[in-house]
């Protein structure tokens, strides 16, 4: 017979009906640094974070994508001194022990004091979104002197259990807790334990190796856990640079039936768990004494072709770099800075070798901003003590990545960097040498990484604007980064198509075209262009232009019923050009640069507005529009930046808290005239105000000599179109232009024969608030791999695209989800996706099952119902047109009704009339 207190059997009573916990965690993670990697974490089953490093917006997301947020809530202890004690009125609960090893006051649970204030904590916190509280220093009150500690140990457990009465929504994920976790049946949604086999020594600060003895302990209170079947979380601690060791320890941990996360203890880490996520950060640094990275060489010829490699970019200056370890979220490291070390050089060669540590790879391109013997040594480098003078004659060098992609490798010594190899050092891929046999070798390669330095980099042009690559930057940062091969997210594809994009800036529409009847220009775009076209088309105006507040108020009551009409199209949706088309977003930066001019002023010359106003220009225009040009049920959705498009981050920030997404900038531009990819930007600027969505490619102003002539110069950017197609795909069909396309008859023509070729490509239409999804997947995107060697996809907002190397084989259709089909193609093997969270299973061969090959429209569900049967669904604004590959014959059911295709071999073609198609069935047997 088992004897109890009235305390204990009421607390049993109390505890039975508490709410079963939802699904045990497969995997967790920890994260108690400021900017959680939210991306990366998302992955994990549960995520524990400071609560006062996330906010609400945080949490949302980590939910909106399957991983349950705790926040990390000390019981036992206050983090903080007698003045914060007091300043947060618990002084009285305080006890007067401090843990010195955490520079905390142990805190007294007998205090009601010290009750509130934690289930007060509790409920603002489940208010922040999370799902559930880490609740750790449970055990501290043994620090407290002997007397006192059955009582605290009493006042532990009962507040544990009122926590759970008074806030059954949130889930208890307990450390330790031994003491009292007996009395507590059901109250723990999980337990971790820390050191199972590699911990971690406070005290002398070095990681250990945990004893035989500790683990039999610890086992002997965990024993009755796995009994009752609580989940335990085992957290071990290993040091970055032994990466490979923490997933040989992840598996044990996992055959030994814990949860696995191995991490370092400042918990700023991304660990590994039951899953390992893939790195796809690179963090490029650039130099801020050679002004924002926006303007460096890093960002304009490395940014896009980092991001088609699968890579999301982040740009670190390099006197604020961060001191918390970079394996296991970046793939690398690139440096492109060309004013040498910076002015604190020590802390960035730290920052290096800890990299170097780490096994994080190097890409060094521009200049070489080290200056260390030491740290050039450990790189296989030293320098030459003399600069390369007199005769240089060519020793050797590496075809495969030098002299053969753009331009050919010629002799030049001009600025060389005094730099070569040492013997079993780096491998050299470019030698040079002088007239008394020193060696120098300005592009070299080795196990930490590469470098590629001036005047072996880019070959500059008869036109300073364009340059030549004299490397291969893909084979380069290839083998210098050593980049994985894995799932790549990609926005130029979609449903097997090739995205396509129409966007118009309000410029120009108050110009009369140069055809009978002179037309407003806007007219003109709307009758010529928008209407005969399948094109879905983002148009904005200039309120400046058309508005009777602007420069033109006698004509806008001939001007605003043409911007209706064009609203009023369905293929159309409505964007904001501002109101006096500011040439210079940033203008006293600006005025700074070498040579500036305002050439067209600073802005539109409206009467009455003296100085801009960026809310005026951004909140303001976009409320004209709403309240004149169209209706409730379509207003502004986007701001296209004018003039240089390079607005700050305040400014951003306005755009977005006004609720309109963002795009315009960049230079894009490759034409067979020069057809080099360093004409290719990137299509993503990050700043603190959220980010800048750059113009995939740019529109006719540079085609046209800035509007100069020749007019039917556009038409050059079907060679963009081309290039940027063959022999990889970078880029969608990306058409951007001005209303002033529509005055002249050559640019008329020109435009004409751009949209022939268009529809031609048969491409997937989107409009550029949709396709903006698309590149906030790109950067958003994190892919992990799980144990059984399947890949798990996340923050995928609006893509629908992985490419993949045909090594990695096809997508296993019946074992994935969220994929509906794969196109393999020259340029990728295209996998087609059809939710914001996939699992990807992979196979040799290439599943016979019933898949997607291509669609012109937006595909929102594809479900294997059978291996002969799929539920699907399709949503957009153009007639839908799909082919499925199948080994049989196929047929649709829309709604009860059988629908016949067209076969040709093995795929299946089928048209339909409707936009939108729910809940679809498709046969093939």
């Amino acid at each position: 017979m088992v004897l109890c207190t009235v305390l204990t059997c009421g607390l049993s009573e109390a505890l039975a009906e508490a709410p079963v916990s939802p699904r045990s965690p497969q995997s967790v993670a920890f994260w108690y640094a400021d900017n959680p990697p939210l991306a990366e974490l998302s992955q994990f089953d549960w995520s524990v974070l400071e609560p006062g490093h996330a906010d609400r917006k945080a949490v949302a997301f980590l939910r909106a994508q399957g991983s349950l947020a705790f926040a990390y809530l000390s019981v036992g202890e206050f983090d903080g001194d007698p003045a914060a004690l007091e300043q947060e009125q618990l002084d009285s609960a305080a006890s007067p022990v401090r843990n010195q090893a955490w520079n905390s006051q142990v805190m007294r649970l007998t205090s009601p004091v010290w009750r509130k204030h934690l289930l007060r904590r509790a409920a603002e916190l489940r208010e922040q979104g999370y799902s559930g509280l880490f609740l750790d220093t449970l055990d501290s009150f043994q620090l407290l002197p002997e007397p006192e500690q059955t009582a605290e140990r009493a006042a532990l457990r009962d507040f544990l259990a009122e926590l759970k009465r008074k806030e059954p929504e949130l889930q208890l994920f307990f450390n330790r807790g031994f003491e009292v976790l007996p009395e507590l049946p059901g109250v723990a949604a999980a337990v971790a334990v820390e050191s199972i086999h590699a911990g971690w020594d406070a005290a002398n600060r070095t990681y250990r190796t945990v004893s035989q003895d500790d683990r039999n302990w610890l086992e002997g209170h965990l024993a009755p856990l796995r009994a009752q079947g609580v989940p335990l979380v085992a957290i071990d601690y290993l040091p970055p640079e032994r990466r490979a060791d923490a997933r040989k320890l992840a598996k044990r941990l996992r055959e030994e039936g814990f949860v696995p996360f191995v991490t370092v203890p400042e918990l700023d880490y991304l660990g590994i768990s039951s899953i390992e996520v893939q790195p796809r950060r690179i963090a490029l640094i650039f130099d801020p004494r050679e002004g924002p990275f926006n303007e460096g060489a890093g960002h304009r010829y490395l940014g896009g072709l980092l991001e088609y490699l699968g890579f999301r970019v982040d740009y670190l200056p390099a006197d604020q770099l961060p001191a918390r370890p970079a394996s296991g979220l970046y793939a690398g490291a690139v440096l492109w800075m060309t004013s040498g070390p910076p002015a604190n050089s020590t802390v960035f060669n730290q920052w290096l070798t800890a990299r170097l540590d780490e096994q994080v790879p190097l890409a060094i391109f521009g200049g070489m901003p080290i200056d260390n013997d030491s740290l050039l040594k450990r790189m296989g480098l030293r320098r030459v003590a003399k600069p390369l003078q007199g005769k240089a004659s060519l020793v050797g060098y590496d075809a495969e990545y030098l002299g053969h992609f753009e331009a050919p490798l010629r002799l030049r010594t001009r600025e060389l960097p005094a730099l070569t190899v040492l013997e079993q050092g780096a491998d050299a891929l470019l030698t040079l040498a002088d007239s008394e046999q020193r060696k120098y070798a300005p592009v070299v390669v080795g196990s930490w990484g590469g470098m590629a330095l001036s005047p072996y980099l880019l070959e500059e042009g008869a036109d300073s604007d364009f340059q030549r690559w004299i490397i291969d930057p893909f084979a380069f940062l290839q083998r210098a980064l050593h980049l994985p091969i894995f799932p790549r997210p990609d926005a130029t594809t979609e449903n097997g198509r090739r995205i396509a994009t129409v966007h118009i800036d309000g410029d120009g529409f108050v110009s009369r075209a140069e055809v009978v009847g002179t037309p407003y220009a806007g007219k003109q775009v709307l009758n010529d262009f928008i209407k005969p076209y399948p094109f879905l088309t983002s148009v904005s105006v200039i309120e400046g232009e058309v508005g009777p507040r602007g420069m033109y108020p006698h004509l806008a009551r001939e001007l605003e019923p043409i911007a209706r009409e064009i609203f009023a199209d369905p293929k159309v949706e409505v964007a904001t050009h501002t109101y006096s088309h500011p040439f210079f977003w940033q203008p006293e930066r600006a005025k700074q640069r070498e040579g500036f001019s305002a050439e067209y002023g600073y802005k539109m010359a409206i009467p009455g507005y003296d100085k801009i106003d960026f809310t005026r220009e951004v909140v303001g225009s976009a409320a004209y529009i709403n309240e004149r040009l169209t209706t409730p049920d379509k207003p502004v959705k986007m701001i296209f930046w004018s003039g240089g498009a390079m607005p700050d981050d305040a400014t951003i920030k306005l755009a977005y808290d006004s609720g309109l997404a963002n795009v315009n900038g960049g230079n894009t531009i490759l034409t067979k005239a020069y057809p080099s990819v360093s004409g290719l930007y990137p299509l993503l600027r990050p700043t603190s105000g959220g980010l800048h969505y750059y113009a995939p490619v740019i529109n006719e102003n540079l085609y046209t000599n800035l509007w100069k002539g020749p007019y039917y110069g556009f038409r050059d950017v079907i060679d963009t179109f081309e290039l940027t197609d063959a022999p990889r795909r970078l880029r969608g069909l990306h058409l951007y232009y001005h209303f002033y396309s529509g005055t002249k008859q050559s640019s008329i023509r020109a435009m004409h024969q751009i949209y022939r070729f268009l529809d031609q490509q048969q491409p997937l239409s989107l409009w550029m608030s949709d396709y903006i999804t698309r590149l906030h997947g790109l950067y958003q995107t994190s892919l992990a791999r799980d144990s059984d060697g399947s890949w798990q996809v996340r923050g995928l907002d609006g893509l629908r695209t992985l490419r993949l190397d045909p090594a990695q084989g096809w997508p296993d259709l019946l074992r994935s989800s969220g994929v509906a089909g794969v196109r393999d193609l020259p340029q990728g093997r295209y996998v087609h996706l059809s939710d914001e969270r996939v699992r990807l299973v992979l196979r040799d061969s290439r599943d016979p099952r019933p898949a997607l090959e291509e669609a012109n429209t937006p595909l929102t569900a594809w479900h294997y119902v059978s291996d002969e049967q799929v539920r699907f669904s399709f949503e957009g604004q153009i007639p839908l047109d799909f082919i499925v590959r199948a080994t049989g014959s196929c047929r649709v059911e829309i709604g009860g009704k059988s629908v016949a295709g067209s076969r040709q071999q093995q795929l299946w073609r089928f048209k339909l009339p409707m936009t939108q198609v729910q809940d679809a069935q498709l046969f093939c047997r």
